[in-house]
C-alpha cells in the first residue's frame, strides 16, 4: 500500500484485524521507502496520521469524562460517595480504541525513524548565495547540486506567506538540469540565466550542495526548500 487515506480509521470495515492488516502493509511500504532515502511525502503524512489519531483518542476520553455518573452508594471509611458511570461503551467504539492503541505507537516509531533520516540528510546539506545578492530576495533562482554526479537542478523560486510553523513557503518551478563540468562555475550559470531571462538582470540566486546522492524529488528538493526557507528567515 503506497498511501494511507486520511479517513483510514473509518473507511471500509471497522475490524481490528482488518485495520491491522491495512496498517502493516502501509508501514512496510514506508519503511522500504525510507531505506531507499525517499522521505517525502511519507514523513509529513505520518505526522498527520499520528496527530489525527492522538487527537481522536483524546476527544474520545474527553467525551466520556463529560457524561453524568449515577450515585450508587457511600463509603463511610473513605467519607466519599460512590458513583457508577452512566456511559456505556459501544462495541464499535471499543474496536476503534483497540485500533488506535495499536496504530499510535507504530505511527510514532516510524515517524521518529523518518525524522532521524531527514536530520541526517539536512546535516549534509549546505546553502550559500551565488554572486551578489540584491535587496529583493523574494524570488530568484535555486541551484541544487549533487557533488558526486555533478548534476545541478535549476529552479525558479518564489517566497510566499508564512505557514503554521512560521516558516516561509518556497514555491519552485523547474528551469533546467545540467551536468556541471569542472570549468563551469555557478557564477557562470547565473550569468547564462540572466542572459536568457532578461527580465531578471540580477536575480537572487542560492545553491544547496549535497556531498551524497539522494532522490531529488522525494528527499533532496523538499529538504533544500526547507533549508532555504530557514536561511532566508535568518538573513
Amino acid at each position: 500500500m503506497t498511501k494511507l487515506s486520511s479517513q483510514w480509521l473509518t473507511d471500509g470495515m471497522l475490524d481490528f484485524e482488518y485495520k491491522k492488516y491495512v496498517l502493516l502493509a502501509y508501514f512496510q511500504h514506508v519503511r522500504g521507502q525510507f531505506r531507499d532515502q525517499m522521505l517525502f511525502p511519507h514523513l509529513p503524512h505520518l505526522r498527520d496520521h499520528y496527530c489525527n489519531s492522538v487527537n481522536f483518542k483524546e476527544s474520545r476520553h474527553s467525551l466520556k469524562a463529560k457524561f453524568p455518573k449515577d450515585l450508587t452508594g457511600f463509603d463511610p471509611s473513605a467519607l466519599r460517595f460512590i458513583y457508577k458511570e452512566a456511559y456505556e461503551e459501544n462495541s464499535h467504539l471499543e474496536e476503534i480504541d483497540d485500533i488506535l492503541e495499536f496504530a499510535i505507537p507504530q505511527f510514532s516509531d516510524l515517524m521518529q525513524e523518518g525524522q532521524e533520516r531527514y536530520q541526517a540528510v539536512e546535516k549534509n546539506l549546505s546553502i550559500s548565495p551565488v554572486g551578489i545578492i540584491p535587496l529583493r530576495t523574494e524570488e530568484g533562482y535555486l541551484f541544487i547540486h549533487q557533488n558526486i554526479s555533478r548534476e545541478t537542478a535549476i529552479y525558479r523560486y518564489q517566497v510566499t506567506l508564512f505557514d503554521s510553523r512560521r516558516e516561509r513557503i518556497i514555491q519552485i518551478h523547474p528551469v533546467d538540469t545540467i551536468h556541471k563540468s569542472l570549468s563551469t562555475t555557478f557564477e557562470n550559470l547565473k550569468i547564462a540565466l540572466t542572459k536568457k531571462y532578461t527580465q531578471w538582470p540580477n536575480p537572487a540566486t542560492y545553491i544547496v550542495e549535497s556531498p551524497r546522492e539522494y532522490p531529488l524529488d522525494e528527499t533532496l528538493l523538499p529538504a533544500a526548500k526547507l533549508l532555504m526557507s530557514r536561511y532566508l528567515k535568518a538573513s
